[in-house]
């Protein structure tokens, strides 16, 4: 092939290994629920899943900032209103649209053979190395209460809050009224993001060996585990 050719042809778009690459090109789309692809190049998407990742210890440093901040908070609720009770509000709202954006998106999961992969939205991606991983184990899917009970403890934290909103309308920057309408948004963005992993009847659990822990709801967790080739 003659250098003249071989620049036409790349003007045109045409590479002899095209269909090879668009194979090995398969991402993980979060919002897909159409299941696992496999691709080629020896990887696996999944789409559609719900991932909770985190430690399953708190260190003593992230304890002892937590308590601090806390305090930092009344300090300021205390004597500067309403700083303190705006920064809880944020707090609030901004997790509150980060767990319902992260369960609408869905998180993308990526299986190659030496890792797993879990891209979720707005959080940057996590890698689990295969060789890292303790246990991967599919566990049947249940709430921590009954969900009558749940439903109860919610509806009690509602009319709380609907009351200290009413009871705070006369100042509205006072402690109650502003933690109010941060319960009124908080809780029933947590009922609702509870009862979409409850739909799911079975879910895998990966521990790994630094104490981290990815809870993956999907419809088919037995395969994910299978692929994993963990023990």
């Amino acid at each position: 092939m003659t250098p003249h050719m071989e620049t036409i042809r790349r003007y045109l778009g045409w590479c002899p290994n095209a269909a090879a690459a668009r194979a090995c090109r398969q991402d993980a789309v979060p919002g897909n629920e159409s299941g696992m692809a496999a691709a080629d190049c020896g990887r696996e998407v999944v789409g559609g899943a719900v991932v909770d990742y985190g430690s399953s210890d708190i260190p003593a440093v992230t304890a002892v900032a937590g308590a601090g901040f806390f305090i930092l908070v009344m300090y300021l609720s205390i004597a500067f209103p309403p700083s303190g009770s705006l920064i809880l509000l944020a707090i609030a709202l901004t997790l509150s649209a980060m767990e319902l954006y992260g369960v609408i998106r869905r998180t993308g999961i990526e299986i190659t053979r030496d890792a797993i992969t879990l891209r979720r939205p707005i959080l940057p991606a996590v890698v689990i190395p295969k060789d890292a991983i303790v246990k991967a184990e599919v566990r049947e899917n249940k709430l921590p209460g009954p969900s009558w009970l749940l439903v109860a403890l919610v509806g009690v934290l509602l009319v709380s809050a609907v009351a200290g909103i009413y009871g705070g309308l006369s100042n509205p920057a006072s402690m109650r009224f502003i933690l109010g309408i941060a319960a009124v948004v908080f809780f029933p963005v947590m009922t609702c993001c509870t009862s979409v992993r409850a739909r799911y009847p079975r879910s895998l659990t990966i521990t790994t060996a630094d104490k981290k822990i990815a809870a993956i709801y999907t419809d088919d967790p037995e395969r994910i585990a299978r692929m994993l080739e963990v023990s």
